[in-house]
Parts: structure tokens; sequence; C-alpha cells
């Protein structure tokens, strides 16, 4: 018979040790940036998977050339600053 322990958390975490305001704000890429390059990988997506399902390889490269568009556009609108700000240690 194995017995049922009721646990709290784990014994060894020093919770005086967490710094809590460094763990407040993560930062999960909500910026111009960000989002400009999420939505154009988005539709290169939508058109990769158009152009394969209809079985037209012009289509389905336009959209990895989309997808790979967005990636640029979200690394360039980053370099100018619309980014994530670092964050102040």
């Amino acid at each position: 018979m194995s017995q049922s322990v009721a646990r709290n958390g784990a014994t060894d975490l020093d919770k005086s040790t967490i710094d809590y305001a460094a763990i407040a704000d993560p930062g999960h890429g909500n910026s111009v940036a960000g989002w400009t390059g999420v939505i154009v990988m988005l539709i290169g997506v939508t058109i990769g998977c158009v152009g394969f399902t209809i079985h037209t390889a012009t289509i389905t490269y336009v959209g990895v050339g989309v997808v790979v568009l967005g990636l640029i556009a979200g690394l360039i609108l980053r370099a100018v600053g619309l980014g994530n700000k670092p964050k102040k240690q």
C-alpha cells in the first residue's frame, strides 16, 4: 500500500530569493515588430497551405517567400526600435 503525502510546493525552494519584480512582466512580444512579423507570417502560411492544397507549387513557394518576408520585416522593425525594450537590471 502506498501512502499519499500532501505537499505545499518544493521543499528546497527559498521564496525569499525570488526577484518578483523581474518576473512580473515577462514581455511576451507585445510590440509592433512582433505583431507585424507574426501577422505577415500567418498570411504566408495561409497562402502556402492554399497552394499546397490545390497542388500548385508556385503558390506554395510564394507563401514560403511571404513567411521569410515576415521574419525580415519583424527583424527590421525591431532594429528600428519598435520591438520590446530590453529590461534594465
